[in-house]
């Protein structure tokens, strides 16, 4: 317990002296121009979001004055001060899309003409004479000059439901994964009695993400399933642009894991099948799973990804009839739609060359932001790694059986 106040501690302390330091914006950004046109369309559309994102924190009036809000260190901005409204638009849009501190990054939540449209709604805290509109068409006067290839996010996070994505996340802290899958329920009498199998045995991964740049990370995990290690990285090869110039995003995975149970029972007789005598080396409990992932966003709510993915086991199962094979092939198709601003619906379909293995997965994201997601999850294998998902049977929904799950995940 002691730790992990410790934990807590260092926590707190790293949050207190980010509030404190100075948040400044890059010279690049401070001659971003807003797009959007300062009418009532998009002011009312501004209003929106920020009542449904911001208003909790910054109030109804944008002076920062929420009572809950007070303890908060530093406190959340005052919209309506000369000190606010004299950044520029740029300024405003990196503070909202990247996030520091307790304040989240939103660039994965709303869209940059979202958050142009929450800025233009900013603007009218204002306490100057000089309108917003004109502070925006100064700005595109000053930066017209400037042409920056825009790029899409297809997806906001580095795992969709049990299948990797392309996205790569920000070049500092680090992402925590949780991963969690009860036991196999159905709607009968099992489903209380067990209670919708969370009292069953259930499979969880810890994992930790580490961004190298803005294209390389690498993550470290432990599953409960064959008490697995695992360690691997992802490389982005090439990011969606706005202009389609790049129509679509590549990245390339590769993870390597290691079961740590006991060293099985097998009996002094037993061969390989060249017929020499089986011996239990340290390298038989190595599974390698390599996957180039290929997304696209089609439009502002909805994304898609296909992945070309090999799954090897150094070791495979004796099988009676003689069809195991080391290795699978899978194609894995996965979507996710945006319903709503903090809300999305994902799927994922897994087919696959083992012939007993069909993952089908559903998840809600009941509460996101660029900083963290929670999924409720419905699957039909308790499995996480891939390596695992691939190379055990999957549930038939057709018998009415399933699994429930989550995910969560938080950038740190």
């Amino acid at each position: 317990m002691k730790k992990y106040l410790l934990v807590l501690n260092f926590v707190l302390i790293v949050f207190y002296v980010k509030g404190q330091s100075n948040w400044v914006a890059p010279e690049e950004a401070k001659t971003k121009i807003n797009p959007i046109h300062a009418d009532e369309n998009s002011i009312k559309k501004g209003e929106k979001i920020y009542k449904t994102l911001c208003s909790s924190c910054h109030g109804a009036t944008g002076k920062g004055d929420v009572p809950a809000m007070q303890a908060l260190n530093p406190k959340p901005t005052n919209f309506t001060t000369e000190k606010f409204q004299k950044q520029t638009d740029g300024e405003i849009f990196w503070k909202i899309s990247e996030g520091h501190g307790i304040m989240a990054s939103y660039k994965n939540t709303l869209s940059e003409e979202e958050i142009w449209d929450v800025i233009t709604y900013l603007r009218t805290f204002k306490t100057s004479s000089e309108s917003a509109e004109k502070d925006a068409k100064r700005e595109k006067e000053t930066s017209k000059k400037k042409a920056v290839k825009k790029t899409i996010e297809d997806f906001p996070f580095t795992v969709l439901i049990n299948a990797k994505t392309t996205h790569i996340m920000e070049p500092k802290g680090f992402g925590l994964v949780i991963q969690h899958r009860f036991g196999i329920t159905k709607f009968d009498e099992t489903f209380v009695t067990n209670f919708m199998g969370l009292d069953l045995g259930a499979n969880v991964r810890f994992a930790f993400e580490i961004p190298v740049n803005d294209k390389m990370q690498f993550e470290i995990g432990r599953t409960r399933y064959g008490k697995f290690y695992d360690i691997g990285g992802k490389y982005l090869i090439f990011k969606q642009t706005k202009d389609n110039t790049t129509p679509l995003s590549i990245a390339f995975s590769e993870n390597i894991s290691i079961t740590t149970e006991k060293t099985p029972t097998f009996s002094e007789y037993a061969t390989f099948e060249n017929g020499s005598k089986f011996e239990y080396l340290w390298y038989h409990r190595l599974y390698f799973d390599s996957q180039i992932i290929l997304s696209k966003n089609f439009t502002k709510s909805f994304s898609a990804q296909i992945t070309g993915e090999f799954v090897w086991r150094n070791l495979t199962p004796y099988s009676d009839d003689d069809t195991e094979q080391p290795y699978v092939i899978a194609i894995p198709v996965s979507m996710r739609l945006k319903l709503g601003l903090i809300s999305a619906i994902s799927l994922e379909v897994m087919p696959n060359t083992h012939k007993e293995t069909l993952p089908i997965s559903i998840a809600y994201e009941v509460a996101s932001s660029g900083n963290h997601v929670f999924q409720v999850v419905i699957t039909n294998t308790d499995k996480i790694l891939t390596q695992n998902i691939f190379t055990r049977p999957t549930i038939d929904y057709l018998d009415g059986e399933f699994m429930l799950g989550f995910n969560l995940i938080r950038y740190f």
